[in-house]
């Protein structure tokens, strides 16, 4: 009877520890999925500045086109 005591608590000790690894393992993924997702939102932030600063310029050159044509 002891040694099936004394296994089982061993078991469990072995588990528990297995446990705390898987436990520190998602933390870091989230903070990792945390960290991509800031990167993504900088990412689409970036992307919409340069469409609009290029239709911006767009806009510039067709517009003094236009008005190189007119005049």
């Amino acid at each position: 009877m002891s040694t099936e005591k004394n296994n089982t608590e061993a078991c469990l000790v072995l588990i528990q520890a297995k446990l705390d690894h898987i436990h520190k393992d998602v933390e870091q993924n989230s903070t990792d999925i945390s960290s991509l997702k800031e990167q993504v939102a900088m990412g689409k932030g970036g992307i919409r500045a340069i469409f609009i600063i290029g239709g911006f310029i767009a806009l510039l050159l067709t517009s003094f086109t236009l008005f190189k044509e007119m005049f």
